[in-house]
């Protein structure tokens, strides 16, 4: 594993499998870390150069300074300048969603050949006019709440989200999620109800239409986490988007289904023009 200092003197860790080849740059979820692409990046290393980060307060990248989606998608842009990539690929899962959103709000899409949006919402919070968000509810009464059991009852809430964000129909699954590191022991427990309360603040639709690359989109058919058409929804808005659902998989498409994410990953690249770094 590698590391570099942020401009805010944050060591930021990530993993590289090198070469010269096309990018792509894996951002994990909430309580998640790099780790958890370890099976992805394998299978596609032979073609891809296949980068993974930690973002901060998860795997071994330490909680520290600003803990906000907008300080992630910074990082993100100080990774891509620290390893002088041109045009990669970015997977954003779940907040790695968020984060992509944030990184072209803030830096556009000019240096990016594509992105793949893997289960996660535009905006976090819903109201009467938008019921995509998490939960398909999720106001800020659900937000004070949450940060009461969190204070109070942390291992319950971080369990019930690890069981939970498998398909509902595969029982072994939503177990073994609990008993596995990344939901575990990768991340800094002060780390996370600061980016679980920026999330919820997050809106980026009206960044869509400027989104003018490539895009995969990947949803589970059973996502507890976003249940109505989000999908759906970011296809119509997305100008170049192509939406992949994953019918036997919760919010993780990539873990719950890895080969039909390989295979789609692959294909996804194979279709456009081949840059390398």
């Amino acid at each position: 594993m590698s590391s570099f200092l942020a401009d805010d003197q944050n060591p930021i860790f990530y993993t590289d499998t090198g070469g010269q080849k096309p990018a792509i740059i894996f951002i994990h979820g909430w309580t998640s870390a790099g780790s958890h692409w370890v099976g992805i990046t394998t299978a596609l290393r032979r073609w891809y150069r296949c980068i993974a980060i930690d973002l901060r307060g998860h795997g071994r990248t330490p909680g520290q300074g600003e803990l906000t989606i907008a300080r992630l998608a910074q990082d993100l842009h100080q990774l891509i300048e620290h390893l002088k990539l041109e045009k990669p690929t970015i997977v954003g899962w779940s907040m790695g969603g968020l984060t992509t959103f944030e990184y072209v709000r803030q830096f556009g899409v000019d240096n990016l050949k594509s992105i793949v949006l893997v289960d996660q919402t535009p905006c976090m919070q819903t109201s009467t006019e938008w019921t995509m968000g998490l939960f398909g509810a999720y106001t800020a009464d659900h937000i004070t709440s949450m940060r009461q059991l969190f204070a109070s009852q942390q291992r319950r809430v971080l369990r019930r989200f690890a069981m939970g964000v498998v398909h509902p129909n595969r029982p072994l699954l939503r177990f073994a999620t609990w008993f596995t590191s990344p939901y575990r022991r990768n991340y800094d427990p002060k780390a996370l109800l600061p980016l679980a309360e920026d999330m919820a603040d997050r809106d980026y639709r009206d960044l869509l239409a400027s989104m003018n690359v490539p895009i995969l989109l990947c949803y589970g058919g059973q996502s507890w986490l976003y249940p109505g058409k989000v999908g759906e929804y970011l296809h119509e808005h997305l100008p170049q988007s192509t939406l992949i659902h994953f019918e036997r998989s919760g919010h993780c498409p990539p873990f719950e289904e890895p080969v039909k994410f390989i295979r789609t990953i692959f294909q996804f690249m194979r279709q456009q023009p081949v840059s390398h770094v």
